[in-house]
């Protein structure tokens, strides 16, 4: 019962240094590559959105909207940048302001993964939606 108690106890500090790694490297690489890069190598790391926000809140002379945009620019979805930046007391005008920093800066990392015209179904046949209606992919209607 030892040795499992011990193997566990063992698991388990050793995932939370490798955990908390990051957060170690963090303000170094933010100092000499800028948070683009710590942003980037945290998340690499495990690093959760919000514990990067917090971290972040916390370096002297970070701009919070350059750390809004860091995290965009990383792919970091707009629901967990809002609640990263929710739960540590970030105005939505700067969260906005980052975005849209994040958009002239990186639209690329922000593109639609999922971009396809949807496909309106019905019994008799298959066609692409459009705002008019359905128009029919049938062979019979070239």
């Amino acid at each position: 019962m030892k040795r499992i108690i011990l193997a566990l106890l063992g698991v388990v500090m050793f995932t939370s240094l490798a955990y908390a790694e990051w957060k170690v490297t963090f303000e170094d690489t933010y100092l000499n590559k800028g948070i683009d890069q710590a942003v980037q190598d945290a998340l690499k790391e495990g690093g959760m959105p919000t514990d990067i926000m917090g971290l972040g809140v916390t370096l002297e002379g970070l701009n919070p909207q350059n750390l809004v945009m860091a995290l965009y620019c990383a792919g970091v979805k707009g629901d967990d940048v809002l609640a990263a930046a929710k739960a540590h007391d970030i105005s939505e005008q700067i969260v906005t302001a980052g975005y849209k920093k994040a958009v002239t800066e990186c639209s690329d990392a922000l593109a639609d993964s999922q971009a396809y015209t949807p496909v309106a179904q019905s019994f008799f046949r298959a066609g692409v939606a459009t705002s008019g209606g359905t128009v029919s992919a049938s062979p019979t209607t070239f």
